[in-house]
């Protein structure tokens, strides 16, 4: 484990020069580092990375061959009106990398930031840039450590695919 700080003076950012010069000394120290971890927005003040701020930190990551870890639980939680949060996923694609050109994982959750669903544990991740065998993996991992409650699997199904309006005219 590297820690890393946010630099307040640019509205609590990233700076992707301090990432590499940490990201050096762990080699130096015969650390190899494998992911980034970044929680956007912050918990609890709402913070939002600027998006050429993730930018910068998608290209860092897919430079350094490093997996984004993309922890955006409280998507709700942005206090700030002018303050607009964009998903790792969706800058890495205005940036044209693809599926394949980029490993993310992106985490949601329903018992952060919906409507105050506390304690009803329930959530999923999107595993993008992975081939099938390690997608397989994660996947059995998962399933054998994670047992949310059925209130929260229920959850996070309706999350993933809401229901859907009906009209019809009498």
């Amino acid at each position: 484990q590297v820690p890393y700080y946010l630099d307040e003076a640019t509205g609590w950012g990233l700076e992707v020069s301090e990432l590499k010069k940490l990201l050096q000394e762990a080699k130096s120290n015969g650390i190899t580092v494998r992911a980034l971890v970044v929680i956007n927005p912050g918990n609890p003040t709402g913070q939002v990375l600027a998006e050429e701020n993730q930018k910068a930190i998608v290209e860092f990551c897919k430079e350094e061959g490093l997996v984004l870890l993309a922890d955006e639980v409280y998507q709700e939680n942005v206090y700030v009106p002018e303050k607009k949060l964009h998903s790792f996923k969706k800058v890495a694609r205005s940036m044209g990398y693809g599926e394949k050109d980029i490993h993310l994982v992106s985490f949601q959750s329903v018992s952060k930031g919906y409507y105050g669903e506390c304690g009803k544990r329930g959530g999923y991740m999107e595993v993008t840039g992975f081939g099938a065998d390690v997608r397989e993996h994660i996947y059995k991992l998962a399933s054998v450590n994670l047992c949310s409650n059925i209130t929260g699997q229920i959850l996070a199904s309706l999350v993933m695919s809401p229901p859907k309006v009906i009209s019809f005219a009498i």
